[in-house]
């Protein structure tokens, strides 16, 4: 059976971190193509992106161009927001009917994952593949009793069998920190792709 992924965040900007995990994803899994999904709005957070849709989507296709395996998808951005993360796996069920689903997050999202709308809906539809440091991913999934888990993740209570960790080397790095340390004019060379760093440089992108 054909397996995908779906990865969806800000990407605002888009940068090592999340292709790594995507990366980590895709091989781990056994993922013939990982779709990346930059989000319009984010229902749990008081989040606006500080570069626009176009732009967020520009960046995220400079950042996956040379991975035959990744690509990008603009489904959130075409619907009007709040944008579930359940409608976006309806819609590529319905593109891929046969094809199993995976929806790769990393820790810090799994630990919202029960508030998220429709969970249990979403859940039937998608697995759920989770980046956790290599030595450390053992849970009821794939291995392990998922009791401390469980307390730190809520959703994995009766969900075990619906949601994978995979080992992933986590780096220190997030798209808060390379806005900020733009706007203090400093580099972000290798903490993005090249081509994004030429694109935000070119359209002056988060300096205040």
């Amino acid at each position: 059976m054909t397996r995908i992924g779906l990865f969806g965040g800000s990407f605002d900007p888009p940068h090592a971190g999340h292709l790594l995990l995507a990366e980590s994803a895709r091989e781990e899994l056994q993922l013939e193509k990982v779709y990346f999904i930059p989000a319009r709005q984010s229902p749990l957070k008081d989040w606006a992106a500080f570069a626009s849709p176009e732009e967020r989507l520009a960046m995220v296709g400079l950042a996956v161009a040379d991975n035959p395996f990744f690509e990008v998808c603009r489904v959130e951005l075409d619907r009007e927001p709040p944008s579930y993360t359940v409608e976006t796996v309806k819609y590529f069920h319905q593109l891929f009917p046969e094809a199993e689903l995976w929806l790769i997050l990393g820790e810090d999202n799994l630990a919202d994952l029960h508030r998220w709308y429709r969970v249990d809906e979403l859940l039937a539809i998608a697995r759920v593949g989770v980046g956790k440091r290599p030595g450390n991913c053992g849970n009821a999934g794939n291995g392990g009793d998922g009791s401390g888990e469980e307390k730190r993740f809520p959703v994995l209570a009766g969900r075990e069998e619906r949601i994978r960790f995979f080992a992933h080397p986590e780096i220190e790095l997030s798209s808060q920190e390379i806005r900020e340390r733009i706007r203090a004019g400093r580099s972000i060379r290798y903490r993005v792709p090249e081509k994004v760093r030429e694109y935000i440089e070119e359209r002056r992108l988060y300096r205040g």
